[in-house]
């Protein structure tokens, strides 16, 4: 559901509710003023959030460490059960 902000005429105080776009708040809960709740603008974002990270960074990194740890254990595998002398 949407959030809709409300500013109370009366008290000025400034409430969000959240509802379907067919509702309206018209009483302020501060004050307990009947009909003194109006709808105040959207607010909204225009710029455009640019991302630090490329998608699939996080989950390439991960999968390089997987890979050293996995190399890692597979040669402390090889030293522990093959001995070359032998």
């Amino acid at each position: 559901m949407p959030k809709y902000s409300y500013k109370c005429i009366q008290c000025s105080c400034i409430t969000s509710y959240y509802h379907s776009i067919k509702d309206t708040k018209t009483d302020c809960t501060e004050c307990e003023t009947e009909g003194s709740l109006k709808r105040q603008p959207s607010k909204f974002n225009l710029y455009k959030q640019e991302k630090s990270n490329k998608v699939g960074s996080l989950v390439n990194k991960s999968i390089e460490e997987f890979g050293d740890e996995l190399r890692q254990e597979k040669e402390k595998l090889r030293n522990e059960f093959f001995d070359p002398d032998e």
